[in-house]
């Protein structure tokens, strides 16, 4: 998909960008959508994307493969509070897209998520592990980091997360460092590869964990 049209906008008083579809691609028709900063009163709607839309990956899956469990997404509720206290969060209109982008030198934020429960001690050693092996593949360059992507299964392959994390490039571009993201999926990296990134590094995660890939997109 090429955007063709950025148009800057108001509704009820958050700034969104307006992108509309060339009508000249093979087999288009007019469509248009939009995005904007996501906030915490998202919160909910994002955990219902990232349910729907993380319920087959291999990442997450392992760290929580009761059904019952991740079902709705609040198990990452507190995670995305602490993502999103950054400001750097990218959403459509009803939330059926969301991009989590974290600034250069990913600063540490004092966010209040509210009582939760210890995880047990499986969960744990599965969290130690993965956050292990992400730390040693973390690149020294400051870069914007693309924690995450989702888009609801109904909305999928149109385009839309391509339009986010464009989005988010745009903020790498003008600060003048690369974007860092880490993938589970061989198809995934065929997908961010279309999008400039290239495979920087790839690991298995301990405790039985899936096998991921480190991707970089250079500096424009």
């Amino acid at each position: 998909m090429s955007i063709s049209t950025y148009l800057k906008g108001e509704s009820e008083g958050v700034e969104y960008l307006m992108w509309t579809k060339d009508t000249n691609e093979q087999g288009s028709q007019n469509m248009s959508s939009e995005f904007r900063r996501g906030t915490q009163d998202d919160l909910s709607r994002v955990c219902t994307t990232f349910a729907r839309s993380f319920w087959d990956d291999p990442v997450m899956r392992w760290l929580f493969p009761d059904d019952d469990v991740f079902r709705d997404g609040t198990v990452m509720q507190g995670f995305f509070q602490r993502v999103m206290a950054h400001d750097c969060t990218l959403v459509t209109p009803d939330v059926a897209a969301f991009s989590l982008w974290i600034p250069p030198t990913r600063p540490e934020l004092d966010v209040d998520t509210g009582p939760s429960e210890p995880p047990s001690e499986e969960l744990l050693v599965k969290l130690i592990a993965l956050r292990e092996v992400v730390a040693a593949n973390t690149p020294e360059e400051d870069h914007w980091y693309l924690q995450m992507v989702g888009t609801h299964p109904d909305w999928q392959r149109r385009g839309i997360g391509s339009t986010l994390i464009r989005e988010g490039l745009t903020w790498a571009k003008r600060d003048g460092v690369g974007a860092y993201l880490e993938t589970e999926t061989i198809e995934n990296v065929a997908y961010y590869r279309h999008l400039g990134f290239e495979v920087r590094t790839e690991w298995d995660v301990a405790a039985g964990g899936p096998h991921m890939w480190g991707m970089w997109h250079p500096v424009n």
